[in-house]
């Protein structure tokens, strides 16, 4: 059996089409689905109630990504495990069936799908998912994992849950501690379309939390990911000019003509974000 386990909250626009997606994967084995619903206050619940699932619900001050998917996970019957974000909508019949592929061949341990954004809700991800998820499979830029659209052998899990303080940055937590032990592979063909509509505020939210995330990691686990990508303030600014460039080059590309302006505005916001989540954190011994 396949679990697909769902974290959801005020997901009424997309939670019926994810499901619909679901129930209509052309694939032969059995699947069951678990959302885990951290206080919805619209009509989350009652949609996914149509449908056959499993629903847990956990209070919202007591969500975490890492929390939400153990307890989900903890719930589920399956040998592999499959995560999938509750607006993440997979564009295809057979979508399951190309996720788990390399793991039921026994080609992988782990696999996660590519996302794709959808033109123009936010021109400022869009930038984003297209290098970190590419349509072939190509290392340089792309992020080892994601639980937003993924799956795993279930006994991998109950080797290494996840980390459950962490406010973002889980899965590759997860993949850092277990990579030298199992195969991960990344599979573009077990795509799902992705995007956040964008919004100033939670955008500097999400950055502040990866910075405290990053802190956390480094004291924590010894995982360095800031000096790993960009060791020298040389780097650093190379680093930021070039990720300037690329959001003028894509944006200039699809005439994101609203947005070409606020691009140094944004991104300097953003990296500011990231920088105070990062100093927020008391270093740990």
């Amino acid at each position: 059996m396949i679990s697909i386990i769902i974290r959801a909250k005020n997901e009424e626009r997309n939670i019926g089409g994810v499901l619909e997606a679901i129930f209509s994967q052309d694939i032969s084995q059995s699947i069951e689905v678990i959302i885990v619903d951290s206080g919805s206050t619209d009509r989350t619940l009652d949609i996914a109630g149509q449908f056959s699932v499993k629903i847990l619900t956990i209070a919202e001050s007591r969500f975490s990504y890492g929390y939400a998917l153990n307890l989900g996970i903890s719930a589920s019957s399956g040998d592999i495990i499959c995560c999938l974000s509750a607006h993440c909508v997979p564009a295809h019949h057979k979508w399951l069936s190309k996720l788990i592929g390399p793991i039921a061949e026994g080609r992988s341990h782990a696999t996660y799908g590519r996302q794709v954004p959808i033109p123009g809700v936010n021109p400022f991800e869009e930038v984003s998912l297209k290098k970190h998820f590419p349509d072939q499979d190509t290392i340089t830029g792309r992020v080892p994992f994601s639980n937003a659209n993924c799956a795993f052998f279930k006994k991998i899990w109950l080797e290494q849950k996840f980390d459950e303080e962490l406010s973002s940055w889980e899965d590759y937590l997860w993949f850092s501690l277990l990579k030298d032990k199992y195969v991960f592979s990344y599979a573009p063909l077990a795509a799902v379309c992705h995007s956040h509509p964008f919004s100033l505020s939670s955008t500097l939210r999400r950055t502040f939390n990866d910075g405290q995330t990053f802190r956390i990691m480094k004291d924590r686990y010894n995982l360095d990911l800031v000096d790993e990508t960009a060791p020298t303030l040389l780097a650093k600014l190379r680093f930021f000019l070039k990720d300037i460039l690329d959001h003028f080059k894509l944006f200039i590309d699809k005439r994101y003509v609203l947005f070409i302006l606020t691009v140094p505005f944004v991104r300097i916001l953003t990296f500011k974000a990231y920088r105070d989540g990062y100093n927020s954190v008391e270093k740990t011994d």
